[in-house]
């Protein structure tokens, strides 16, 4: 071999070892520095799931700081009688955030930062401004609450998380959670739920309802066949799907437990168990008492509501009486009612010909009601439009009925029944009304496009003796404010309109129904471009019928968890209903969606099926339903915890109310 040869062979050899020792070293440097960043990463999801730890210790731990916070303690009342929250309360309770909540956690290993925002007011701002977390907050989102004169607070833990290993290099990470402190009852919590434990109570799902939100039972019943009822009252049972949770499973037991498989939710999709300690039930009987009380005492009439519903009603009666010392009165009503227009009928009471009815059709004849009148009055809105100024004393039967505009812009107070009737035109009532019997609304006016100018509205307080009617007859009827029914509440639409309910009650309400609560045929709205709601609680049971009967989604195609639809032609219920007792509901033939929640204290039975129904007699088959919309859905409404609702039962101390975690 020449010795040319033998160097090129020589160098080719060093080459080709250079070559293999580059790779070689380079996979051992790819193998390390793969090694590294799994290591790193390893940390990364250890320290993010530490922090994730310490939020929940955080929130556990302000559960148990909150009871020390009583409400009754900072509540007070100023010279106009208006409830108003004291100002230390913000004090005290920031200094609990700090001392019990960030100075013990906020020296842990891999935390650089914590702190807790304040997003209540009109700007935010750090509970422990010492130690910011970051130097500009002043573009976060607020909520705006009146401080002064409600108890919601809005809060964002904040960590900043830090690796203490140097040597793997800078890692960090920003949680964030929001709390929401609420002085709202707990039921208002969840977009369905049952708070008893016994026997044949509790949460009972039949069939496969959809609930968008977190659930709360302390006893759950699921299985595969939903009822249903028939025109002649009979039942029947088909077999469906299981019933679907898209969020979390709350109970102050263990009971539910061994529930919490597979086979008994849709789709297999297991919602997780929560434990939720501070669930508080409300005292119905002493809030409705209390709300009634002061409807009565601010109006000035002395009866008094402990519970006791056969009397509350002759206790309003005299307590209108009472309150114009009838014995100055009469005499001077019967020279005043001497100038009232013509008498429709005699009613005679006892021979006492001052018990008479009374027709008011024109401003002349209005002008004169004034003071206490004895005998039923007819109040006509007829041929011209009518204006009331003074407040209208009624010792008998009171009707308001209308074709043109009726406004009345003072106290009703009524002996007797009080019926609202609009035919045409506005009916409208700019303050309270009382009536010792029923109260009966009703309205025919077609006002589909014409809220503003036809139709009844309510913007004053309601309370009834008795029972409350509210009939929407193909109209529209808007009520905005609180509505107290000692006896049974009923709101209808019309059953023979079309499938898509073209009956609606607008509402920015809490209604107090001492008996049963029933709503049929009617679409449930909240007033300002329904951003309100209506919060019904019933002392009896809930019956809720004939919502969108055989009406259907278009499409009904799910397009997955949370299975809500976007159809603008079926418009959710908007409201919070709640009994004492017992509520039994069906989504067979009716379409139920409600924006908002459904809760019973002693049993809630739902009933439903999924996809399309024309006709009772033929309904789907259980695996054409699969991947079909329910025809019962509840889309919880989260907003309701950040409203001032002041009617509301208040609770003994805050609730808490945990928002989405987000990890950036």
């Amino acid at each position: 071999m020449l010795k040319n040869e033998r160097g090129n062979t020589l160098i080719t050899v060093l080459l080709m070892s250079l070559i293999f020792t580059v790779l070689g070293m380079s996979i051992l440097a790819a193998s390390l520095g793969g090694a590294k960043r799994t290591e790193t990463r390893e940390s990364d999801i250890s320290i993010t799931y530490n922090s994730v730890k310490v939020i929940d210790q955080m929130t556990s731990e302000l559960a148990g700081i909150l009871p020390s916070l009583p409400l009754e303690d900072y509540r007070r009342k100023n010279i106009e009688g208006k409830l108003y929250v004291r100002s230390d309360f913000d004090i005290d309770l920031k200094k609990k955030l700090k001392d019990d909540l960030i100075v013990p956690y906020k020296t842990e290993d891999n935390i650089s930062c914590l702190n807790i925002i304040d997003l209540s007011g009109s700007s935010a701002s750090f509970i422990d401004s010492s130690a910011p977390c970051m130097d500009d907050i002043s573009n976060y989102d607020t909520f705006n609450i009146e401080l002064e004169n409600d108890f919601t607070r809005v809060l964002d833990i904040i960590i900043v998380t830090k690796n203490p290993v140097e040597t793997e290099g800078k890692i960090t990470r920003t949680l964030r959670k929001r709390i929401i402190l609420s002085p709202l009852p707990s039921f208002l919590k969840y977009a369905a739920g049952s708070f008893s434990d016994e026997n044949g109570s509790g949460l009972i799902l039949n069939g496969s309802a959809n609930f968008s939100g977190n659930v709360y039972a302390n006893r759950l019943t699921t299985n595969e066949d939903a009822e249903y009822e028939l025109r002649d009252g009979s039942k029947e049972k088909t077999v469906t799907n299981m019933s679907s949770i898209s969020g979390d499973l709350y109970s102050s037991t263990a009971n539910l437990l061994p529930l919490l498989v597979k086979e008994n939710f849709y789709k297999e999709h297991v919602p997780e168990l929560k434990h939720d300690s501070q669930f508080i039930n409300i005292d119905f009987d002493r809030t409705m008492n209390e709300q009634a009380n002061e409807l009565l005492s601010s109006n000035g009439i002395p009866a008094v509501r402990a519970g006791n519903e056969s009397t509350f009603s002759e206790e309003i009666k005299s307590g209108i009486l009472s309150s114009f010392a009838l014995n100055t009165l009469i005499e001077e009503q019967v020279k005043k009612q001497s100038g009232l227009p013509e008498i429709l009928q005699e009613i005679g009471n006892n021979n006492e010909s001052y018990f008479k009815s009374y027709l008011i059709n024109t401003p002349e004849d209005a002008s004169l009601l004034n003071g206490l009148i004895q005998g039923d009055v007819v109040i006509m809105a007829e041929d011209t439009s009518l204006e009331l100024n003074e407040k209208l004393i009624v010792d008998g039967d009171l009707y308001l009925v209308n074709f043109e505009d009726l406004t009345i812009y003072e106290d009703i107070l009524v002996t007797g029944r009080t019926h609202l009737v609009n035919f045409n035109g506005k009916l409208e009532v700019n303050e309270n009304i009382i009536s010792a019997n029923d109260i009966v609304i009703e309205s025919y006016a077609q006002n589909k496009d014409e809220l503003s100018s036809k139709g009844i509205k309510v913007n004053g307080d309601i309370l009834s003796g008795k029972n409350t009617a509210i009939n929407a007859l193909n109209t529209s009827i808007e009520m905005t404010g609180t509505i107290i029914s000692n006896g049974s509440f009923t709101i209808n639409g019309d059953e023979t309109g079309e499938p898509s309910e073209n009956d609606q009650v607008i509402f920015d309400s809490v209604v107090y129904a001492g008996k049963r609560a029933n709503i049929s045929n009617v679409n449930i709205l909240g007033s300002e471009n329904n951003t309100k709601q209506l919060v019904l609680m019933a002392k009896d049971d809930l019956l809720l019928t004939r919502i969108n009967e055989f009406g259907n989604f278009d499409p009904d195609n799910e397009a997955g968890m949370p299975y809500v639809p976007e159809d603008e032609t079926i418009k959710p219920l908007k409201g919070f209903f709640y009994t004492e007792k017992d509520a039994e509901l069906y989504g067979v033939g009716s379409l139920f969606y409600i924006n908002g929640g459904i809760f019973a204290k002693e049993k809630l039975i739902i009933n439903a099926i999924r996809g399309e129904v024309k006709s009772i007699e033929e309904l789907p088959s259980r695996s054409s339903q699969l991947d079909k919309y329910s025809r019962f859905i509840v889309n919880y409404d989260q907003n309701v915890l950040l409203q001032r609702i002041d009617t509301l039962p208040i609770v003994k101390h805050l609730q808490i109310f945990s928002d989405e975690l987000l990890i950036e």
